[in-house]
């Protein structure tokens, strides 16, 4: 599994170029020019018994959007290998087991070094605000590594379905639109309509959103429970991607 793991990464970072325009880039825009500029249009937001400016709500959130993208290149990769020809190949010396943790471990690895290189750059925008503790590199790190594991079982889901490039995107975008919208990332949950803010309860971004503002902030939140529900969702998405794997016609 080690060699699978190993070569999911240089395959991923060989597309350095592509990946810096298309998942960075944008995620450092909304770092250092949207977060800003909300700054003064966005009151301060009352939260965690203290007000908070946008960029202090929103970048810790943002780091997660990036890991979401990051997390659907999971799916692109199993459809790229079964339609190159090479699944089966891989297949032929090692077991579905192996490849789909192999899969989804990879794009951990990749998720939560980007996150980390994003939070440490991003530190001197909010650096009044936020408070460390010795607890904050484990909060950080698992509400990466949980966010990426979740949606990189979805996109494995879609992937085992779906017959054409077109569609794959289209599924993804489809699931994580809503996502991403319905959740604590752009805005409190709690300032959504009624029955939506309902529905954000049941989305694991939200809880992934409010651990990683812990982490950044040192606010005092129901870190166990967040954590077991972020896990619950991991391995429910997991064993469902799994089982479609097992299922799945390779060639």
């Amino acid at each position: 599994m080690k060699r699978l793991i190993y070569r999911n990464i240089r395959t991923t970072y060989d597309l350095r170029p592509h990946l810096f325009f298309s998942l960075l880039l944008p995620t450092l825009i909304y770092i250092f020019i949207v977060s800003l500029a909300y700054n003064k249009i966005v009151k301060p937001i009352p939260m965690y018994g203290r007000y908070l400016s946008y960029s202090t709500f929103f970048i810790p959130a943002a780091i997660l959007i990036n890991t979401l993208q990051f997390s659907v290149l999971c799916g692109s990769m199993l459809w790229t290998d079964k339609y190159n020809g090479m699944l089966e190949q891989i297949l032929s010396f090692s077991s579905r087991r192996e490849y789909f943790l192999s899969r989804v471990l990879s794009i951990v690895i990749i998720s939560s070094s980007t996150a980390i290189v994003l939070g440490l750059i991003s530190i001197p925008i909010i650096i009044e605000e936020i408070t460390f503790s010795y607890i904050t590199p484990f909060l950080f790190l698992y509400s990466v590594v949980m966010t990426s594991m979740i949606f990189s079982s979805l996109s494995f889901c879609v992937s085992t379905v779906v017959k054409t490039p077109d569609k794959l995107t289209m599924f993804n975008r489809i699931i994580t639109t809503p996502i991403i919208a319905v959740s604590g990332i752009f805005y409190p949950p709690e300032y959504l309509p009624p029955l939506v803010s309902e529905i954000a309860k049941f989305n694991p971004l939200t809880y992934a959103a409010e651990l990683m503002r812990a982490s950044f902030l040192g606010v005092q939140i129901n870190v166990v429970w967040h954590m077991l529900l972020l896990t619950f969702f991991a391995l429910i998405t997991m064993g469902v991607a799994y089982t479609l794997f097992r299922g799945m016609d390779v060639r």
